[in-house]
């Protein structure tokens, strides 16, 4: 039987080696190079990383020791990969939704965002697991969450703005 932290390495290097496939591609992209071929590789890296991330996510969450609520950087690292899955539905369902455009430059970027944000969230990983990482500048102590208030208020007025559209509807 595999045990889950080595269900977590798996996992991890199969998002993170499909969404870097996507990063490259993304990049490509920006630089208007192999615009066809960069594109259909960008988006469908991308849409395999994100088939792979709950298998990181919820091994990663039983292989904990002290479970999810242990940690800080364990948060962190739930909520950077929460926000590049978010990020990346985002980008495919925009692609499409604009099948014939061409994508810009500004498409790009926010894939190569979401690459980011999948390589902080490994490399917040290597620190909590090992005591290495390639982001030593960004501090691992702190969790980045909305005080409570907050999110009270961008709920409502997400349900506010449920219903309405500015695309009109035929």
């Amino acid at each position: 039987m595999i045990s889950w932290s080595t269900l977590h390495v798996i996992g991890t290097e199969l998002v993170v080696g499909t969404f870097v496939l996507s990063g490259i591609a993304f990049l490509m992209l920006f630089l208007q190079k192999g615009i066809h071929s960069s594109d259909i590789v960008a988006h469908w890296a991308l849409f395999a990383g994100l088939m792979f991330t709950p298998l990181a996510i919820f091994s990663g969450i039983s292989a904990s020791p002290n479970g999810p609520e242990g940690s800080v950087m364990l948060f962190n690292k739930f909520l950077l990969s929460c926000a590049a899955v978010g990020l990346s539905v985002g980008l495919l369902w925009n692609r499409y939704q604009n099948q014939l455009i061409h994508m810009n430059r500004i498409h790009a970027l926010f894939g190569m965002t979401a690459v980011c944000l999948i390589l902080i969230t490994a490399s917040f990983g290597g620190m909590y697991t090992r005591g290495e990482s390639l982001t030593p500048f960004l501090p691992k102590d702190v969790a980045y969450a909305f005080p409570v208030w907050a999110s009270v208020i961008l709920l409502i007025m997400g349900l506010i703005m449920a219903g309405k559209s500015a695309i009109e509807h035929r």
